[in-house]
């Protein structure tokens, strides 16, 4: 099976207004398949968004290297669909509007592409709608939408659905499940949810305190889609938190 990413020994530092260096991430090697879903859990502030913005050429590592289809991370070239925490919908802009945007910029817009998208998301009777109109459920899905829309050679999702209720986020994760399903898109997702990793997952990876280093690889062996109260993935689920209460014991 091919690679789609690779991260060798990747190491980040940065360095505060005294001068002093604050390390982020020690040492982390990894590699993604075509078409895998793996996810990042770890403490919080251990650098996992850190990761992901090497991932996506948006930051350069203070050592190591990454490969996207073999080249260097760099948005310009290669079509990274990037799902952030908030999601950065413009006000302005009704729901087909925003989900065009990124194909706009790259100057190959296509209503068709959007229609196809808009649908795939179930939001055939918003597309005249504005952020402040939609629930959290639906923004999510806009940005979503919006990152599918370029046709990304991997999606990175950082927290997206960390401020959403508890109804609303499971919602989304079988939304999520059924979008990866149809498109096999190689997808890399930064949570806090433990649930939410075992419930997406083919793969998840624990990380250490700062500096984070891989501190377990996890493939979560079951079949899909998946039952939140099976006592197999509630297994997979306890593993993991257990993993995570060693780098912080009040979890």
């Amino acid at each position: 099976m091919k690679y789609k990413v690779e991260v060798e020994k990747v190491s980040k530092f940065f360095v505060n207004p005294n001068g002093e260096r604050l390390q982020v991430l020690d040492n982390i090697s990894f590699k993604v398949y075509d078409g895998e879903f793996l996810c990042f859990v770890g403490p919080s502030g251990c650098g996992k968004t850190t990761l992901l913005r090497i991932i996506a050429g948006l930051e350069k590592p203070s050592s190591g290297r990454v490969r996207v289809e073999g080249e260097t991370p760099n948005p310009k070239k290669i079509r990274i669909g990037f799902v952030f925490q908030e999601e950065a919908l413009f006000p302005w802009r009704n729901v087909w509007d925003n989900i065009k945007f990124g194909l706009e910029v790259r100057g190959n817009y296509n209503p068709k592409i959007v229609e196809d998208v808009v649908r795939l998301v179930g939001l055939e009777n918003f597309k005249s709608y504005y952020p402040h109109q939609l629930s959290g459920g639906m923004r999510k899905r806009v940005a979503i939408a919006r990152a599918l829309a370029v046709n990304p050679s991997i999606i990175l999702m950082d927290e997206p659905f960390g401020d959403l209720d508890a109804q609303t986020r499971w919602i989304m994760h079988k939304e999520l499940y059924s979008i990866h399903e149809k498109l096999k898109k190689t997808t890399i997702l930064v949570t806090h949810n433990v649930e939410e990793a075992v419930y997406l997952a083919d793969r998840v990876l624990v990380l250490t305190r700062r500096p984070a280093k891989v501190k377990k690889e996890i493939f979560i062996g079951l079949e899909r889609p998946r039952n939140k109260l099976s006592s197999q993935f509630i297994r997979f689920r306890e593993e993991i938190i257990g993993f995570l209460r060693e780098e912080v014991p009040e979890i």
